[in-house]
């Protein structure tokens, strides 16, 4: 059941939240460990029920996920909408907030297959060009992977 408060704004399709994750540059990554929340914006890449980040080793985020893997993750466009009161202000937006559990990926060719998901969004079909070799010298280059157990969407105006 949706806890959402103006159910006229909530995105309730699956396909259009998954558009969302596709089309979207940067998210926000959201941590917690010992009730210390933390959040970065990050570069990412959506596939089948799956968010995948590049980070390196030695993060912040990474310390967190080992610590504890739930996690939170956001997306959103939107601009304002003038109006002559400045009360009357609005938003157009669409967003999507995704729960779940990181893990980091230390496999070689899982960690090949998340890079060129990830290489294909940024540079458009590039990924394939990488191969296990070209990431070897990458070491401290490490993958997060979402497993997604929940995403809500909010859009607005509500249409």
């Amino acid at each position: 059941m949706s806890s959402m408060r103006r159910k006229e704004k909530e995105i309730t399709e699956k396909a259009v939240l998954e558009e969302i994750l596709l089309e979207k540059l940067v998210g926000r990554l959201g941590t917690s460990v010992n009730n210390n929340p933390y959040v970065v914006p990050m570069n990412f890449a959506y596939r089948a029920g799956k968010i995948y980040l590049h980070t390196h080793k030695d993060g912040k985020k990474v310390k967190n996920i080992l610590a504890n893997p739930r996690i939170c993750f956001e997306v959103d466009d939107g601009k304002m909408i003038e109006a002559e009161e400045p009360c009357n202000f609005s938003w157009s937006y669409h967003s999507v907030i995704v729960h779940g559990n990181a893990r980091i990926v230390t496999e070689p060719e899982e960690k090949l297959a998340a890079l060129k998901i990830i290489s294909d969004k940024y540079s458009f079909g590039k990924g394939e060009r990488l191969t296990l070799k070209s990431i070897e010298k990458y070491e401290s280059l490490w993958i997060i992977e979402i497993n997604i157990d929940k995403m809500t969407g909010k859009k607005s105006p509500a249409s």
